[in-house]
């Protein structure tokens, strides 16, 4: 049965149910399927991408839903990114529909533009759409990520690697016991973590509560809510969890419900391990590994007792073939480290436009050569960092490159490197080391500029000055000369 047949087989069993709440308001199923189908009608009838803004408001749903009904893929992205960043994704995405959920900025004004009131009015006025669309190649959504090349890159996943995904995360041990539950969603819909969230508690009648950023951002308030929440499952990223834990009031008294979590995104630190599972001694802990590129996950570990390092997933229950390559692409035996590739269903379909990557083809499957660093050892994947420059911070993936990029427009910097900020091996943010023209600009200009092209997750947090700039033999930044000035700091 197609995802899409799931979820309307779930409207119509159980319509009252709640299937969508955030601070926003609710959904039940029949208005979700309702709101979604009418919309649907008013975007059929053309193919082009459709970039759906805002935060957690409910109609966002029911425009990702509206989207996958009317046969074209969807871009989420938030209405408080920065102008530069929104005006690019609209036009390398060539997006023909923007559907607004929140006020839309000025930089996604137009003709296209429908914003939450004539939303409202198309799903209320518009005869839905009847037939359900075929060809599960074409795109379910894009998502842009942070490009090497200093520009974002578009991510094209299709219907087929989505309905995967979701058969695959719907039986895993611990997801599968509770997403006819709720769920608990902190992944903004701009990240591909929370395609964990909606599609699988939708296609087994589950209810899905969403957290906002201010929430997030106030633990009295996300306290509250997550007790208001019910929730028995919790997608996250290791730095919210962290975040969580940092109050004892985080506990199975606060969460009766909970019995899963599910991690991925970035390195899971065996500390919150060890808390969560003091804390929560009765749920399951997750620990997951996937890129953007292949449909946000494609192996999980549970994590148990006393283990460090942790795994990031089973090589028996993956959703793909895991495989550990050597720089000319050959398989690595076991225990030898290399990159980490993924070959299978849930490879999406490359990037949009010209951007290039590490798609390709093994052995007649789509493969994807993640630029990660991995080993395969008694059948598990162990993560051991990049090869290439790319961080992980909060779940987000940042090539400092696109931050470089940014410094680089600036008349008063001469040259410019970004790096991680780390402690204990965790990264707590960025750092710019930057060789002045002249005199250094106060910290205070240089976030206001940043903040202007930049999320605030890519924005530096430490400046510091260099002269001149330390090179390597090659000519190159000398990044290694770089770090130990930081830790030196």
């Amino acid at each position: 049965m197609t995802l899409l047949k799931q979820i309307a087989r779930q409207a119509a069993l159980q319509g009252e149910k709640c299937a969508y709440r955030s601070r926003g308001g609710a959904l039940t199923y029949t208005q979700l399927w309702e709101k979604a189908a009418a919309l649907a009608g008013f975007l059929a009838g053309q193919d082009s991408p459709v970039l759906v803004c805002g935060g957690k408001e409910p109609l966002m749903p029911v425009c990702f839903l509206a989207c996958l009904l009317a046969g074209r893929p969807f871009v989420p992205c938030e209405a408080d990114a920065p102008p530069e960043r929104l005006a690019y994704i609209r036009e390398a995405s060539a997006a023909g529909t923007i559907l607004a959920a929140a006020p839309a900025p000025p930089a996604l004004a137009g003709p296209c533009l429908a914003e939450a009131p004539e939303i409202e009015r198309l799903c209320a006025q518009t005869p839905p759409i009847r037939e359900l669309p075929a060809n599960p190649g074409r795109d379910a959504y894009i998502l842009f990520t942070s490009g090497s090349t200093g520009r974002p890159k578009g991510v094209r996943i299709p219907v087929s690697a989505l309905e995967h995904f979701t058969r695959w995360f719907s039986g895993l041990p611990g997801c599968r016991d509770c997403v006819e539950d709720t769920t608990i969603n902190q992944a903004r819909f701009s990240f591909d973590l929370s395609v964990a969230d909606l599609w699988p508690a939708w296609a087994a009648g589950g209810t899905v509560f969403a957290l906002d950023s201010t929430q997030q951002a106030d633990l009295a308030l996300l306290y509250a809510a997550l007790g208001e929440s019910g929730g028995a499952r919790l997608t996250a990223t290791p730095s919210f969890l962290r975040l969580c834990l940092c109050d004892a009031a985080f506990c199975q008294e606060l969460l009766p419900r909970l019995r899963c979590v599910f991690l991925c995104g970035e390195t899971l630190p065996a500390r919150t391990a060890r808390q969560f599972r003091e804390r929560f001694p009765g749920a399951r802990l997750l620990n997951a590994y996937g890129p953007t590129e292949a449909t946000c996950a494609v192996c999980t570990a549970e994590i148990t007792g006393e283990m460090e390092p942790l795994p990031v997933g089973e090589v028996a229950t993956a959703a793909s073939e895991l495989l550990i390559l050597g720089p000319e692409g050959e398989p690595l035996p076991e225990g030898e480290p290399g990159e980490i590739a993924i070959a299978g269903p849930s490879v999406g379909r490359g990037y949009i436009g010209a951007a290039g990557g590490g798609f390709g083809c093994w052995r007649g499957r789509a493969l994807y050569r993640t630029g990660d660093r991995g080993k395969i050892a008694a059948g598990r994947l162990w993560y051991l960092g990049r090869i290439d420059r790319q961080i992980k911070y909060k779940g987000y993936r940042i090539e400092p490159g696109e931050v470089e990029g940014v410094l680089s427009t600036w008349p008063e910097v001469h040259a410019a490197a970004v790096l991680p900020l780390r402690r204990r091996g965790e990264v707590l943010g960025l750092a710019a080391v930057v060789e002045w023209a002249a005199g250094p600009l106060p910290p205070e200009e240089c976030a206001r500029r940043m903040r202007a092209s930049l999320p605030s997750y890519m924005c530096p947090r430490v400046w510091q000055s260099v002269s001149p700039m330390p090179l390597t033999s090659n000519g190159k930044q000398d990044l290694k000369k770089l770090e130990e000035l930081l830790q030196h700091e």
